[in-house]
């Protein structure tokens, strides 16, 4: 069963409101936002095939749906509590929403690579990560709350994932003695995006806190491009929709020239970033960026920047 929607409020209508010329088919986001958010699952291959997997819960009486483009994505039916069943505490299975799933596949890591996710808890895209490269190599997972970490290392003992370290640094202050293939930045953000799936959105109650998100994002991006090796590649997520958050923080990161932008190819309909926004302009390959909507993917909302570090 699909978790509580809050009532859309005044508040957060005024909010989505804001984005009314950047969202295409405005209306149909709207409708969006207010249906049922889907259960949708991430079969750990670690553990088994997705074939196997999908045959196997439908012996046991589970309604499953196929997701194309994401071979290990599943839309589970008619479960009330999916992170309750024997299938889930075996860890053959992770809850996470198919937006939550690009950022990993995009990063596109490898083999015996050695890999940061800076803000990594609770765990769902860095054991993602893990499982992609067939647990061989390193995936450092860090998290400045430890509350959070707990839950992260939960998910990776369920798992059965050998190739994570987990780590406690503050993000900004990560050291930087060792340089790494590929890293994962998804930053703590107003998650205007998670809205339908349930969860209060956090958009900035006042100036003073949206600001002081900005500032942390844009320390954090500069951290991780600090911790790519030279030709290594960062990919930058959010589950907002506001460009101060999404293409201001990355321009600002292209400014030096050491940092291009790579296109991205997903399999569901999207939009691109945005050049532009309230008489702020944004460097031109900005639109090789991605806006991921609602009403585009039945899913949450999600911003995706894939850059690479100039060798």
């Amino acid at each position: 069963m699909a978790p509580a929607i809050y009532p859309m409020n005044e508040k957060m209508a005024q909010t989505f409101n804001r984005y009314r010329d950047i969202i295409p088919d405005y209306e149909r986001f709207l409708t969006a936002v207010e249906q049922p958010f889907p259960a949708a699952i991430r079969v750990n291959t670690l553990k088994v095939g997705p074939g196997p997997f999908w045959d196997f819960m439908t012996h046991q009486g589970y309604k499953l749906e196929p997701v194309e483009g994401i071979e290990e994505a599943l839309i589970l039916h008619g479960v009330e509590a999916p992170g309750a069943t024997l299938e889930y505490f075996l860890g053959t299975y992770m809850i996470q929403g198919l937006t939550s799933m690009l950022p990993a596949k995009i990063l596109d890591p490898r083999p015996g690579e050695i890999i940061l996710d800076l803000c990594a808890a609770p765990g769902g895209k860095a054991t993602h990560i893990a499982q992609l490269m067939g647990d061989r190599g390193l995936v450092v997972a860090n998290d400045f709350k430890r509350e959070r970490t707990h839950i992260l290392r939960s998910h990776i003992d369920r798992l059965g994932i050998l190739s994570v370290l987990v780590c406690g640094y503050q993000g900004q202050a990560f050291p930087l003695g060792r340089k790494f293939d590929r890293v994962l930045l998804d930053p703590p953000c107003s998650a205007e995006g998670t809205y339908r799936a349930g969860l209060a959105p956090s958009r900035n109650e006042t100036p003073k806190v949206a600001r002081h998100l900005v500032r942390v994002q844009k320390g954090l991006l500069q951290r991780a491009l600090a911790l790519l090796r030279p030709g290594g590649t960062l990919v930058y997520s959010t589950c907002t929709y506001a460009p101060e958050e999404n293409e201001a923080v990355v321009n600002e990161a292209l400014k030096d020239g050491e940092t291009e932008l790579l296109p991205i190819s997903l399999p569901f309909p999207h939009s691109k970033g945005l050049t532009s926004w309230n008489d702020e302009f944004y460097q031109p390959d900005m639109v090789k960026a991605v806006r991921v909507y609602p009403h585009q993917v039945n899913s949450w909302g999600f911003f995706i920047a894939h850059l690479r570090k100039r060798s």
